[in-house]
């Protein structure tokens, strides 16, 4: 892992801590990719702010902190084709979305 990866994770451990999860009740590996967060803060400017929960726990990462949240995480879209949850809208040319994980084509505003 690079240094702002590491950075990241002993700040989302320890607020997770703080919530009371012990840290080997979970594996974040397994939660979400660490390093793809860590790429996503870094190149997306100070504005991106990430959702995730981790056993249970809804928290909030920016650039600049990890907290805790009350909000409960938003359960993900459908996907108007076939109905599976839809985690990602991957584009790979301007007038071409697809949804990820099931492969349908989509519009491109369908997480926003």
């Amino acid at each position: 892992m690079t240094a702002p990866t590491d950075s990241l994770v002993v700040d989302i451990v320890r607020t997770l801590e703080n919530e009371g999860v012990p840290p080997d009740s979970y594996q974040l590996g397994r939660e979400f990719d660490p390093e793809a967060l860590a790429r996503l803060l870094e190149t997306g400017g100070n504005s991106v702010e990430v959702r995730l929960e981790v056993q249970g726990v809804s928290l909030v990462v920016t650039k600049q902190a990890v907290w805790a949240t009350d909000e409960p995480s938003s359960s993900p879209p459908e996907c108007p084709h076939c109905g599976l949850p839809v985690s990602a809208v991957v584009q790979l040319v301007p007038s071409h979305h697809t949804a990820y994980p099931c492969g349908c084509r989509v519009r491109g505003d369908l997480l926003e």
